[in-house]
């Protein structure tokens, strides 16, 4: 389990809480800080006896933090509640461990629940999905455990991209093994809306591209790039509209 934090005081003690009052008792709890400027760290420090390992230093954003979670986890499977997310129950990593039961599955993901600004929960989000959907869906990182030994195999999050190294590394895992992704359809994890603006969204879409360009023909290339087209415009009517 791993938590990437940067000036997360008002959020990071409901995260590592909800790690804490998991039931299932074989968690190693990594939390990887980008070097608070704010309260952040007095709070962990607070949990330390019950943190695995704690790294508090400069980073390049949050796909470099959750690269030194990797590189620092001694265990089998590998998830990221970042700070400001927490687990759905406190059954979710024990329903989720008896899915790698089977040694063919190399990754599990299921559910999210959004959380407003405001406070107020919005409605669930998930699927399955299949190669050619990632063309236009993603797979949230708070819904989706990983077997250690994949990113050994492909390597670790890209830190070329800024906002979708994950779905990207979750287009490769799809393309290396196609059923060895599972889905179980339950609610993982909530977490909370940061408050994309279009700029970002319209830079996630680049991203975007550049991901379907490595990894699809022309044809699913075109419609990727159709898609990603609405997606922007979408956002930008309404920014304009706001």
């Amino acid at each position: 389990m791993i938590t990437a934090c940067f000036n997360s005081e008002q959020f990071i003690e409901e995260t590592i809480q909800s790690v804490l009052d998991q039931s299932y008792p074989d968690i190693e709890y990594i939390i990887v800080d980008g070097r608070s400027s704010d309260g952040t760290m007095e709070i962990v420090k607070r949990y330390e006896d019950s943190i695995s390992k704690i790294i508090s230093e400069p980073d390049e954003g949050v796909y470099d933090a959750m690269n030194k979670g990797i590189q620092n986890s001694t265990g089998d499977i590998i998830y990221f509640l970042n700070s400001g997310d927490h687990l759905h129950s406190k059954d979710t990593i024990s329903n989720v461990i008896e899915m790698f039961s089977d040694d063919s599955v190399v990754t599990v993901y299921g559910n999210v629940r959004m959380i407003g600004q405001d406070g107020q929960k919005k409605n669930v989000r998930g699927c399955r999905v299949t190669l050619n959907s990632l063309l236009y869906r993603r797979i949230c990182h708070q819904a989706l455990f990983v077997r250690k030994e994949l990113f050994d195999e492909l390597g670790l999050f890209s830190l070329e991209l800024k906002l979708s190294a994950d779905h990207e590394f979750i287009v490769r895992a799809f393309k290396k093994y196609p059923h060895g992704l599972i889905y179980m359809d339950k609610t993982l994890a909530e977490y909370r809306d940061d408050g994309m603006s279009c700029r970002q969204m319209t830079r996630t879409k680049i991203e975007d591209l550049g991901i379907i360009a490595k990894n699809y023909d022309r044809i699913h290339h075109l419609f990727g790039a159709i898609i990603c087209g609405i997606v922007i415009l979408k956002y930008k009517i309404k920014a304009f509209i706001s």
